[in-house]
């Protein structure tokens, strides 16, 4: 079950927000809330259900422990890294053991049994989820969870269990046992909801069917022209952000429906000006989470740019990884290492050159150096795409090679067609990829506030416009086939 099944929309969603509303007292609907992200989760199988219930139980003894253990800094830095390890055995047992006997076979010719096990439903955020929690108590950061219920719903919310955001202990702990749910609350979450699957149904999933049909990536791309797999790269690039951004605003908008306010997930990445900005707004829950756990525990930029560099590789790699098991996953984390190791080569080059080492002084960034940092980065993220979108090695050269091969085959008619007959659909894709619909929304809400307009008719308005949204989605929905979201594999 997803966000966008019709099971969730007609049936669960409805059911869960209906007995949420009959009781009011906030430890019935703490019981209710984790048990329909039990339910929830349960569609992706029993035995997985049961995985996460005890990796849960093992993070919460494991907070207790640690903070039971304030005062001794060794003993509780050995019960951190058993924590970690535990978390990261499990997930290395699902994720990455069939990659590592494949190689194993290849490499050494092993005969090693591959395993086909299914990996288990968004095991790659909760296990970050627990990270952070030990990690968090152990830094004294937050108080160790004394209910093992309440924690369990931190982790299984429904809201987030599957592609995140990365939701942190620290951010929900104040709002589990005290959060209010009114009118209010609800219409903003349900717009926002409504939103997301909009932009998931209508417009991510349009750009999934065209960049298949331009630039498939299961059964071949050996008759691709050039203006092919331009544009099909560019129809995924679109789709990357619209899908993942959907599911991103949809947990948002139900967590606020019911009085949560998770951190936001996405800050319009495509409209950054470097590729280090471009990481500052792509899936940020994510891009914290190695920065803190990682990064800075490594020393960061503390110690030095040789050693800043190091980390950032580490960094990297792993981010790779996290991704997904297969050796793209890997190239593409390293791809984005070069770029920002060039990026933080060229600021440490003009830090050294600035006033005060030789008297030097740069003038800010000129709009014509931003436009041409913002078609830079463009062409970093798009490329970048592409090398994660081909998990077979063999397709991804093949793929590469009609980037280069700008000399033949660009009077591609159907291609052109294919763009005039989409042409609206792709200039929207483009304009929700910005702020611009959102500075909009902005506007109107001060516009209806000069005309005095109460609030309560502004959120009827904004409920109203998400109805729409809502209705198209569903329609969206009974006349297409099924599109899973993309970060369910991860």
């Amino acid at each position: 079950m997803t966000f966008s099944s019709m099971f969730f929309i007609l049936g669960f969603l409805p059911a869960f927000f209906l007995i949420y509303k009959i009781f009011p007292k906030q430890s019935s609907r703490n019981i209710i809330l984790l048990l329909f992200s039990m339910l929830f989760y349960l569609f992706g199988g029993l035995r997985f259900l049961i995985l996460l219930t005890v990796e849960a139980f093992v993070g919460w003894a494991f907070g207790l422990q640690i903070e039971k253990a304030a005062g001794k800094k060794r003993l509780q830095s050995s019960l951190l890294a058993v924590s970690v390890l535990i978390f990261l055995a499990i997930l290395g047992g699902f994720k990455y053991t069939g990659f590592i006997f494949s190689n194993l076979n290849q490499t050494l010719g092993t005969g090693l049994t591959v395993p086909s096990a299914v990996l288990p439903l968004g095991i790659s955020f909760y296990t970050f989820k627990l990270i952070s929690y030990t990690a968090d108590v152990y830094h004294e950061r937050v108080y160790a969870q004394k209910s093992f219920p309440v924690f369990l719903t931190y982790v299984i919310c429904f809201h987030t269990i599957l592609q995140g955001p990365i939701v942190r202990y620290a951010d929900m702990r104040r709002e589990l046992n005290n959060r209010i749910m009114d009118r209010r609350t609800f219409s903003e979450g349900m717009y926002r909801f409504s939103l997301g699957l909009a932009k998931k149904t209508i417009l991510a999933d349009h750009m999934g069917t065209l960049a298949d049909q331009m630039f498939p990536a299961s059964r071949g791309i050996a008759a691709v022209s050039p203006a092919s797999a331009i544009l099909g790269s560019i129809c995924f690039t679109l789709q990357m952000y619209l899908d993942f951004s959907a599911y991103s605003d949809m947990a948002i908008g139900l967590g606020r429906a019911v009085g949560f306010h998770y951190k936001e997930n996405f800050n319009y990445p495509y409209i950054a000006a470097s590729v280090k900005d471009f990481w500052r707004r792509w899936h940020i829950s994510l891009s914290s989470f190695f920065r803190d756990y990682v990064y800075i525990p490594l020393g960061g930029n503390r110690r030095g740019f040789a050693r800043q560099t190091l980390n950032l590789l580490a960094v990297w790699l792993l981010t790779g990884l996290w991704h997904g098991a297969d050796w793209n996953f890997i190239l593409w984390g390293l791809y984005y290492f070069v770029f920002i190791f060039l990026e933080n080569l060229i600021a440490h080059i003009r830090k050294g050159n600035a006033p005060g080492n030789d008297g030097t002084r740069h003038a800010a960034s000129s709009i014509p150096v931003r436009i041409l940092g913002h078609l830079y980065t463009i062409l970093v993220f798009n490329f970048g795409w592409v090398i994660f979108r081909f998990t077979d090695f063999r397709q991804l050269k093949t793929a590469l090679a009609y980037f280069l091969n700008w000399s033949s085959g660009w009077q591609d008619v159907s291609i052109l067609l294919t763009v005039k007959n989409n042409l609206f659909i792709l200039i929207l894709c483009v304009l929700a990829s910005t702020p611009l619909f959102s500075a909009l929304s902005h506007r109107a809400e001060i516009r209806m506030q000069e005309k005095r307009v109460s609030k309560n008719g502004f959120y009827a308005v904004r409920l109203a416009f998400a109805g729409i949204c809502f209705v198209l989605a569903i329609c969206a929905l009974a006349g297409a086939t099924y599109h899973p979201f993309l970060y369910n594999q991860f």
